[in-house]
């Protein structure tokens, strides 16, 4: 009798079991499934292709989509389901819908239960797919603008990446072997060009709508600090130091000879930053010296130094050599995150925030609005001045790293992360 008894338990168990769909893989059955890239027709369009199920009880295919991007005005991560078919024969799918992402991964699912996504659904393979001139992800040192081609250059430390700053899109980029300083942009020969100072003692110069390599000067010295291109004069903040210990440092050349036409300075490897709207005039700040010091130069139409003075202060106001803007007139100039504003004979005016969060500044055409981008909140304040008054914000979708007015549409070069240095760069444009 209890025999009998445990059997019908046994028996009513097996019984229940049975209501659940359960997924058996037979390895004797059962081949391994592989899921590849059968061919990139674009950039954006790709053939994926796997191998034909061949165990038992097969159902449905699900292909699933995961990529890190911007989508219905939010920056993450996502997993959609672009594929599915209940035919075992559908072994093959073109993604032509791809989302402006870097990194995208295609994950095949194998089920038997076709009610519910990732019920009864097993993980079966794996591809992944790096697309080409799309996000930039890196660690952004500067951006240029060109305003006339509409493009943007994002430097890294030994990189360059052209970008389409109406589409969004990356358009080239460029690896250097070693170490690079601040950039800059100008015009020869009626051509745009871009002037790259490498740390091995040369100045790079590269054609600006390709970066392809179109000459280059020996600078001299182990380090460059920065170059600025005015008037078809390249100024270059090297580490020469043959004519005196640190002092002399900055060294004038012509673009057209590439003939050395003078020397200045007092430090080595400085932030050359020109003023706009003035004659041959420009500041410098001190990259690898603290407290950081500032100085002011003028040159003549040739090139050749005409006046020099430093700063009185030394350290007493805030300063920073990767936040610097001049003023549109060049009459004055603005750095660090507090919005420290000098006039050109070097003379502290007033801070914008004296403990603020500030990560760049452009202005309007007279110099009278301030857009100051805080790098730590999704904001732009605008800012009168001389008052100092904040009498609207723009509010971003990310956190603003570098800004640019252009006519009347800001130009926001945003950072999706603010607590970690490598970081997704997005474009984004605010009708002012």
């Amino acid at each position: 009798m209890k025999k009998t008894s445990r059997y019908l338990i046994i028996c009513f168990i097996c019984l229940s079991c049975k209501k659940e769909e359960i997924i058996v893989v037979n390895p004797a059955t059962t081949t391994t499934i592989q899921l590849k890239i059968d061919q990139v027709i674009n950039d954006s369009t790709i053939v994926l292709r796997w191998s034909e199920f061949s165990g038992t009880d097969f159902q449905k295919y699900r292909l699933v989509r995961n990529a890190t991007y911007f989508k219905n005005g939010q920056f993450g991560s996502f997993a959609e389901a672009i594929d599915s078919s209940s035919n075992v024969n559908h072994v093959s799918f073109t993604e032509n819908n791809m989302p402006l992402a870097r990194d995208i991964y295609y994950d095949l699912y194998i089920s038997k239960d076709t009610t519910q996504f990732n019920r009864g659904f097993q993980t079966v393979a794996r591809v992944f797919y790096q697309r080409p001139n799309s996000l930039i992800y890196g660690i952004p040192v500067d951006v240029l603008i060109n305003k006339q081609q509409k493009r943007l250059y994002v430097s890294e430390q030994n990189k360059i990446t052209l970008i389409d700053y109406i589409s969004g899109r990356q358009i080239t980029s460029k690896e250097f072997p070693v170490s690079i300083g601040f950039c800059s942009l100008g015009d020869f020969n009626g051509s745009n060009e871009l002037y790259v100072p490498v740390n091995d003692g040369w100045l790079q110069i590269l054609d600006a709508a390709t970066l392809q390599l179109k000459d280059r000067i020996y600078v001299a010295g182990y380090d460059i600090g920065s170059v600025a291109a005015v008037g078809e004069k390249l100024y270059i903040a090297s580490s020469d130091m043959t004519q005196g210990i640190y002092s002399n440092c900055i060294k004038v050349y012509d673009r057209a000879t590439k003939n050395l036409l003078g020397r200045t300075g007092y430090w080595d490897r400085t932030r050359l930053v020109p003023l706009e709207g003035t004659a041959f005039e420009m500041i410098d700040l001190t990259l690898h010296l603290i407290p950081i010091d500032l100085s002011y130069f003028q040159f003549s139409p040739e090139g050749i130094p005409l006046s020099k003075k430093q700063d009185s202060y030394h350290g007493d106001f805030a300063m920073d050599a990767n936040i610097v803007r001049s003023f549109p007139d060049g009459s004055k100039f603005i750095t660090s995150s507090s919005g420290t504003i000098f006039n050109k004979s070097l003379v502290f005016d007033r801070y914008v925030k004296q403990y603020g969060s500030y990560s760049d500044f452009a202005f309007n055409s007279d110099g009278s609005i301030i857009y100051a981008a805080i790098g730590s909140q999704k904001k732009i304040d605008v800012i009168t001045y001389p008052s100092m008054t904040t009498i609207s914000s723009y509010p971003t979708t990310l956190y603003p790293y570098k800004i640019f007015r252009d006519g009347n549409t800001l130009v926001c070069v945003n950072k999706t992360y603010i607590n970690q240095q490598m970081t997704y760069l997005l474009i984004e444009k605010i009708n002012l």
